[in-house]
């Protein structure tokens, strides 16, 4: 469990992560802080904050399964019904903008974003491969009249908990272990700023330095096309893609198959 004062104390006055609330397993915070927003009497403050120590059923991407032994962080956050001004799609992108900006700055490491929604490091004893640190789930909830009832953020982020080979966590990296109350800090930190920028203006005004940490994409398939290459992200985060037929955009990872690779050397992302 995370230190509630402890908590307080480190994001600052009136900042997300006052407003806790944790429990010791659940099957999803993201589907268990949607309920309760809607079943509470009263409606949960902007920032309210659902921890587990474990999950039963994490939620990836499209349905994917994400592990959650304890040890990890695993949070929600309540982000009410904002007016929709930008996209889902920009609002995961400035959400993993912002967490990166955080624990790169607070913890010195090699941070870099897989569209659109990883976070992960280059695997120092696999040159060219990733392993993954942590994700974001964005979901939402709306009325039969298409009226927004309930927007969440959920983020996992792997500290001290065991991972799958292919993951990695924060006290590997480090080379011990670290203490969570204070890495969910700088993830509330990160999220909360990625959300203004969202509110305010969308994706546009942090696509360059998101650019600048992401890990190049490169396709293996795209249905209809015989080749097709990845030229970086349009102002609203989807994909330019240069294919025979000229520039198409991409929404989202099941529209096309990518595949990633990154030098331990190489500080660039995009072309």
């Amino acid at each position: 469990m995370l230190s509630p004062a402890r908590l307080g104390s480190l994001v600052g006055r009136g900042a997300w992560g006052h407003h806790l609330l944790q429990v010791a397993v659940t099957d999803s915070t993201n589907r268990l802080l949607l309920d309760w927003g809607r079943r509470f009497p009263q409606p949960l403050p902007l920032g309210t904050v659902l921890v587990s120590t474990r999950q039963r059923a994490g939620q990836g991407q499209h349905g994917r399964v994400w592990q959650s032994p304890a040890g990890g962080l695993y949070l929600s956050v309540w982000l009410g019904s904002p007016p929709l001004r930008h996209s889902l799609l920009e609002l995961t992108l400035t959400l993993a903008w912002g967490i990166a900006g955080s624990l790169r700055q607070r913890l010195g490491i090699p941070l870099r974003l897989k569209w659109p929604n990883d976070l992960v490091v280059p695997d120092k004893q696999r040159p060219g491969s990733l392993r993954k640190l942590g994700g974001i789930l964005v979901q939402s909830r709306f009325g039969e009249r298409g009226q927004l009832l309930g927007l969440v953020a959920g983020v996992g982020v792997n500290i001290n908990n065991p991972v799958p080979a292919e993951g990695i966590n924060l006290a590997e990296i480090l080379g011990s272990r670290q203490d969570g109350t204070a890495v969910a800090a700088w993830v509330l930190q990160g999220m909360e700023r990625g959300f203004q920028s969202w509110l305010q203006e969308g994706f546009a005004p942090v696509r360059s330095e998101y650019e600048a940490w992401t890990v190049q994409p490169q396709i293996q398939s795209l249905p209809g096309e015989a080749s097709a290459t990845v030229l970086g992200l349009a102002e609203d985060g989807r994909l330019r893609v240069q294919t025979q037929g000229g520039q198409i955009l991409v929404l989202s990872p099941e529209q096309v198959r990518l595949s990633y690779q990154v030098s331990l050397a190489s500080s660039s992302s995009f072309a």
